[in-house]
């Protein structure tokens, strides 16, 4: 299974690469996770000028994310996820930016809309902003392995929105 979930993740930067398609990414709960996921593909940097790593409040809004945004919706929310891909997409003028936030294990005492298993990602092509959830049982796995699932989860739907171009 994790053998295929490579070769597909693989295949996902291979297209992007051969397209010139560029793709940029924010990342709170994975932590880098799934700009390391790009970079596994040989020719990445083709396609991939970076990402942040945005895990406090105030490191997204350094980056670019309107205060507001968290301040009325959340950090925790589809609207923070959908600000972090337009914040990085513009920063690093790419055609294809990735946005995610929630949390992995414990629930974040910094925050209050924090709950265990749920997190938003954005994956904004163009102008158009594809919002996702997920809310899962998280119990038993490790934080890597929660990471794992979300970032397995964004390339599964980067691949969907790939394939219905």
């Amino acid at each position: 299974m994790e053998q295929e979930k490579t070769v597909r993740n693989s295949q996902i930067i291979k297209r992007l690469i051969e397209t010139h398609t560029t793709i940029a990414t924010m990342e709170s709960c994975t932590s880098g996770l799934i700009a390391s996921m790009i970079t596994d593909t040989e020719g990445a940097s083709a396609i991939f000028p970076g990402g942040y790593v945005t895990y406090l409040n105030e490191t997204k809004v350094l980056v670019g994310v309107d205060a507001a945004v968290i301040e009325t919706c959340g950090v925790y929310s589809p609207q923070c996820a959908e600000a972090m891909a337009r914040t990085v997409k513009k920063n690093l003028s790419t055609d294809l930016a990735i946005g995610i936030t929630g949390t992995t294990g414990n629930v974040d005492p910094n925050n209050a809309d924090s709950v265990q298993g749920r997190a938003f990602y954005c994956i904004v092509a163009g102008d158009t902003a594809h919002g996702y959830e997920i809310h899962t049982d998280v119990t038993g796995l490790s934080r890597h392995d929660i990471k794992q699932l979300y970032a397995d989860r964004v390339f599964a739907s980067l691949a969907q929105l790939l394939s219905d171009r």
